[in-house]
């Protein structure tokens, strides 16, 4: 839908659309120099509207529709966090009864949907037909579970065997390696501090390669398709985008944090889709995932990531279980300049490279086994604010999000 059939669809002014997308509050994907209102802008338009209604300053609209894009309100506490901001609104409302009776309505009815309980639950653990796709990281043979507590679908505890002496476990649905985190640096985000104080136009630049990524994976097709996004203690894309997991699609999800894996599996639990999710905590580089097993990686800031604790580059190890073809899609952030922000990360994360946030490092490394097919640049931030994930990021310095998708090449090896 172009803008003015937005604008006709809402009864408001073109002028008053530019201006929500030129101060962040909508960011709609761009095609052929024209913005294309698609099914999720159009929901934030009718959102922002709505909450306009209810007499929200548009700062507040701004913050409400960042928490909602970058979470889908789904963790309990942006929900609580959005119960405030209602609650809050609602008694300036009281002062002004009078003459907001109406906002005053629309925010309760709002308050009231908001406080409806989740949708159905369905349990979910490390699906069976996913079972196949698990290999013993030190002989590559098979692993057998052991005392499992399991139902037709799903495996919630076992123990997982090799021959060779390999072990591991299955716990509350996850499967656990013995390679756990030795980092002093780094710690499970189950509350997702990472993202809570984000300005939101920063957010606004994140919606931006929220919609390439997702076009890029559309496009690629993901029903029938093994897929894997890794680091997501970080950055987890696919859990706010589970509309790209389709009929078919089966996900591996990995991180070196058991409590991170847990808090995520519960959120898509709530949501009662009962997906396919191998979900593995392991914080090594070589998880017990068979390999050319995978028709696509999800790298959404999980590049730099590694590089927050490792000098290598990560998709050289995803690389191994990439199919020969296979897609490889992702978001890298990196600095333009930027030395006194990377004096700073050396500063706090004294593990890190010294070629973290590099887009001449991030290309160079990629052609080692990839092919890169297509790249955008989604824009800079010049201020993250003060954060857990970003609070590096000294203020002025610009920090682009680069988006990329690239496919393997056949001939090349991870080194």
């Amino acid at each position: 839908m172009k803008i003015g059939q937005a604008a006709k669809k809402f009864a408001v002014p073109v002028t008053s659309i530019y201006y929500y997308i030129k101060h962040g509050l909508l960011v709609p994907p761009v095609s052929r120099g024209q913005y294309v209102f698609d099914e999720k802008t159009l929901s934030d338009l009718e959102w922002l509207l709505t909450l306009k209604q209810m007499e929200f300053p548009l700062e507040v609209i701004h913050r409400i529709l960042s928490l909602r894009r970058i979470s889908g309100l789904m963790p309990q506490e942006d929900r609580d966090e959005l119960r405030k901001m209602f609650a809050e609104q609602d008694r300036a409302l009281e002062e002004k009864i009078e003459t907001l009776t109406h906002a005053q309505q629309l925010l309760r009815s709002s308050l009231s949907l908001l406080g409806a309980g989740d949708c159905e639950i369905v349990d979910t653990g490390v699906p069976l037909k996913m079972l196949r796709l698990l290999a013993c990281p030190v002989c590559g043979g098979e692993l057998r579970a052991q005392n499992a507590s399991m139902d037709s679908r799903y495996i919630f505890e076992a123990e997982m065997n090799c021959r060779c002496g390999y072990s591991a476990r299955i716990q509350n649905g996850i499967l656990l390696t013995q390679n756990r985190n030795t980092s002093f640096y780094d710690k499970p985000d189950t509350i997702r501090e990472l993202y809570r104080d984000l300005p939101s136009a920063t957010l606004s630049l994140f919606e931006r390669s929220y919609h390439w990524l997702g076009e890029c994976l559309t496009k690629a097709g993901t029903s029938g398709k093994v897929m894997w996004e890794s680091y997501v203690n970080a950055w987890f894309f696919l859990h706010n985008h589970t509309e790209l997991l389709l009929d078919g699609t089966e996900l591996i999800v990995t991180d070196k944090f058991p409590e991170t894996l847990l808090a995520y599996k519960e959120v898509i639990d709530r949501c009662g889709r009962g997906l396919d999710i191998l979900y593995i905590a392991d914080a090594g580089t070589a998880p017990p995932i068979k390999k050319k097993c995978v028709d696509i990686t999800v790298d959404f800031f999980a590049t730099n990531e590694h590089n927050f604790y490792h000098d290598d580059f990560w998709p050289d190890y995803m690389s191994v279980y990439l199919k020969d073809g296979g897609l490889a899609a992702g978001v890298y952030f990196y600095f333009d300049g930027g030395e006194r922000s990377m004096k700073n990360l050396l500063r706090s994360y004294p593990e890190a490279s010294r070629n973290n946030f590099s887009s001449r490092f991030f290309r160079k490394e990629l052609r080692s086994n990839y092919k890169l097919l297509s790249q955008f640049d989604c824009g800079f931030s010049t201020d993250s604010g003060a954060n857990l994930g970003l609070g590096f990021h000294e203020k002025g310095d610009k920090l682009h999000l680069l988006a990329y998708e690239a496919v393997k090449e056949k001939q090349k090896n991870c080194r």
